[in-house]
Formats: structure tokens, C-alpha cells, sequence
């Protein structure tokens, strides 16, 4: 959202120690320029930890229109429109009622009382001024030589300011560590230079307590990368034995190592690793483990995940199975009526041999189709038990659906 006439206002920047603001206090800016001078800022003293600047806004006969205090630097992704936003004003706020009065009251008081000044005698007043005269003499010498200590060292830190910046952006970055350094930057800050550049190992190197900042870091990016970047760093042995679980867990996450996720789940360090386990433990139908992690990491969302699809996983178990004993019993009918096929053709076969046969042995033969036929009975008899013994289960298996969805 950018101010429609973006015409430049006067802003002044005070009650800070920012290098660049201190340089030119005052500017003629747009809302646009004053938007890139913030960002610019921002960037060069990204390794720089709790600073600010109180931004004011004059009209041109000096009126305020605006002040705020910015607390800097803030994430590179920030939107500084909306951050500054309320320096689009252009007009001063109106004054209250309450303020009208305050201030008449004022000037009708100051109208009234006379300077304090005129009640004193020459006397006093010559020998108030040759104090005043010697104090500002004296104190201007100490003033002069204090702003210009201040400037060279405002001088000083610009110029470190923009030479890391310039390392920095030429991909130099060991060059940066070598003068953040010299600079006295503190070694944390270093660290989290390597870290905001893809460098784990030489954030390690610098700062063996940085591996919590490296792996937040490290979860950020996508699977690839992150199997990269932990390898690099476990094959670069920078990493404390007692830490070197963290790294561990979250290979065996890449990797779907669900067996070594179950043994070394209380080595989980954070929420968002904690998520992302049960994530995949729901997804392994490892539901009774992904509720031991929801103890420690508590998720309400993913307690929810975890009893809707464990609730979905028995339903379609038992529905599996209700649909594996169906096909069953149908297979075994065709069976049944297959014999039953069986045993009216040897039927038809036997009424043959009594009507046609007039071979010498045709009792032979009639005997041995019966016994055909008794052993086709049999055999359908057999396939009669077991099918009823599957339709049984086929009705248990019904019934268990059943109930499961009316709970």
C-alpha cells in the first residue's frame, strides 16, 4: 500500500546508534526512499542484536506529523511498507480538546509571569554571566573533542558495516568470519553468519553450542538437502558425541528407519522434529508410538490425525477382512457347484451303461461309476462343512462392521 503523491517529507532519525543514521540524521525522503533506507540498514546490520531508531516526520513548516521507534534488524522477510505504514500520513494529527486547553493556559501564564531574569541586579547578572561565559567556554572544548571521537568511531563501524556486507555478498564468507573477528563481533554472531549462508560445518567449527541454530536451520529445507547437510556434518565429526543422537534421528527420519526412530524417540530435541515423527509413525500405522511422542510433545491437531486414522485403519481391517471371508464363501460355492455339475453327469453316465451297455462287464462297469458317484458325495459333503463353517465367519465378520460403525 504506497502513498498515492509520495511527495518527500523531512524525516529525522535520533536516539540511535545505527552508523548510517547517525551519518545523516535529517533527509528529504518519499515514503519509497524511506522504505529502501530502512531495508538497506536492515541488511547491513543484520548481525547486529537489539538496536533502534526513533523515525520522526516534519511537514515543511515543521510541524510533527509522525514518530515511532524501529527496533532493528528484523527478518529480511519482513514487509517494511507495512512496518512503516503509519509514516504515509501526511497531515499532523489533530489536537484534542484537552490539549487546546492545556496550551492556553500556558501561553496565558507565560504572558503573566515575568522572566526571572529582570528581578536580578546588574550585579548578579554580570557575574551569572561571566560563569556561564567560562562553563560554555570549557565545556564547548570538552564538546568538541567528544562528537569527534564519536564521529570517527560512527566512521569506523560504517566502514566495517559495508566491507562485511561486501565480503559477504562476494560468497567470502571465511574472509567475513576472519574480520567479524577483529571487529569483535561475538563468536554467536559469527556462527549465525555461517548459518544464514548454508555453512553448518564452519558454524560448528566457529561454535560447537550452535548445532541447536544449525539443525532449526537444517529442518527448514527440503528432504534432499537435509540428508546432505546432515551427512556432511556427521562425516565432518564437529558434532559432540552426546549430540550426535540429534543427528542420527533425524537420518533415520529421511531414511524410514522406523525400527531406530522407535528406539531413540526420547532423543527428539524439538516440536517441529516431534511433529514431523509422528507424521510418519501415523503414516507406518505406528499409532500407539506416535501417542508415547504426543506425551512428551503435546499436539492437539495431530492427536486428532492419530485417532482419526487409527479409528479409519481397525474400520478398514475389519472391512479387509469381512471382504477376504466374502470371497472365500464364493469361491468355495463355485467348488460346491461344481461337484454338484460332477455328480449329475456320472448320474447321466450310470443311466447310460444300464440302458446301452451289453458288454459281459457291464456289472463291472456299473459298479465302478457308483462308486464314481459315492465318492463325488462325499467330496461334496466335505465342501458342504467347510462352507458353512465360512458362512458363519462371513456373518461374525458382518456383525463386527457392523457395531464398529454404530460406536
Amino acid at each position: 500500500m504506497m502513498n498515492k503523491s509520495d511527495k518527500p517529507f523531512k524525516y529525522v532519525f535520533s536516539e540511535t546508534s545505527i552508523e548510517s543514521f547517525k551519518k545523516k540524521p535529517e533527509d528529504n525522503l518519499t515514503f519509497s526512499a524511506l522504505v529502501n533506507l530502512v531495508q538497506t540498514v536492515n541488511y547491513q546490520i543484520k548481525y547486529l542484536n537489539n538496536e533502534s531508531v526513533v523515525i520522526s516526520k516534519y511537514t515543511k513548516d515543521g510541524k510533527l506529523i509522525h514518530t515511532e521507534k524501529i527496533d532493528l534488524p528484523v527478518s529480511e522477510h519482513t514487509d517494511f511498507e507495512a512496518l512503516l505504514v503509519k509514516f504515509e500520513q501526511s497531515k499532523p494529527p489533530k489536537p484534542t480538546k484537552e490539549n487546546d486547553v492545556v496550551s492556553e493556559g500556558i501561553n496565558k501564564k507565560s504572558k503573566k509571569d515575568k522572566p526571572k531574569f529582570q528581578q536580578l541586579s546588574i550585579q548578579s547578572v554580570t557575574m551569572i554571566g561571566f560563569t556561564v561565559l567560562t562553563v560554555c567556554v570549557l565545556g564547548t572544548g570538552f564538546t568538541i573533542n567528544h562528537s569527534i571521537n564519536q564521529a570517527n568511531k560512527q566512521q569506523t563501524k560504517l566502514s566495517q558495516e559495508l566491507l562485511l556486507s561486501q565480503l559477504e555478498t562476494s560468497e567470502k564468507y571465511d574472509k567475513v568470519a576472519q574480520k567479524m573477528k577483529e571487529f569483535d563481533y561475538p563468536t554467536k554472531s559469527i556462527a549465525n553468519m555461517y548459518i544464514d549462508n548454508g555453512k553448518f560445518v564452519s558454524a560448528l567449527k566457529t561454535d560447537k553450542k550452535a548445532l541447536t541454530s544449525v539443525l532449526k536451520e537444517v529442518d527448514t529445507e527440503e528432504s534432499k538437502e537435509q540428508k546432505s547437510a546432515l551427512e556432511t556434518i556427521k562425516k565432518a565429526d564437529v558434532v559432540e558425541k552426546k549430540q550426535s543422537p540429534r543427528l542420527d534421528l533425524r537420518l533415520a527420519l529421511l531414511n524410514k528407519d522406523t525400527d531406530f526412530l522407535k528406539k531413540n524417540k526420547k532423543n527428539i530435541d524439538s516440536q517441529d522434529l516431534a511433529d514431523r515423527i509422528i507424521h510418519y509413525f501415523i503414516s507406518e500405522k505406528e499409532y500407539d508410538t506416535a501417542k508415547i511422542v504426543l506425551k512428551d510433545f503435546p499436539n492437539k491437531d495431530l492427536e486428532k490425525q492419530v485417532k482419526e486414522a487409527e479409528t479409519e485403519n481397525q474400520k478398514k481391517q475389519l472391512e479387509d477382512k469381512l471382504n477376504s471371508v466374502k470371497k472365500t464363501v464364493s469361491d468355495t460355492k463355485k467348488q460346491l457347484d461344481g461337484k454338484n455339475k460332477q455328480i449329475s453327469d456320472l448320474h447321466k453316465q450310470l443311466d447310460d451303461l444300464n440302458k446301452n451297455d451289453k458288454s459281459p462287464d457291464k456289472g463291472k462297469h456299473v459298479d465302478d461309476k457308483n462308486k464314481e458317484i459315492d465318492n463325488a458325495n462325499k467330496d461334496k459333503n466335505k465342501i458342504s462343512d467347510i462352507l458353512k463353517d465360512q458362512q458363519g465367519k462371513e456373518k461374525e465378520a458382518q456383525k463386527a462392521v457392523d457395531d464398529f460403525n454404530k460406536n
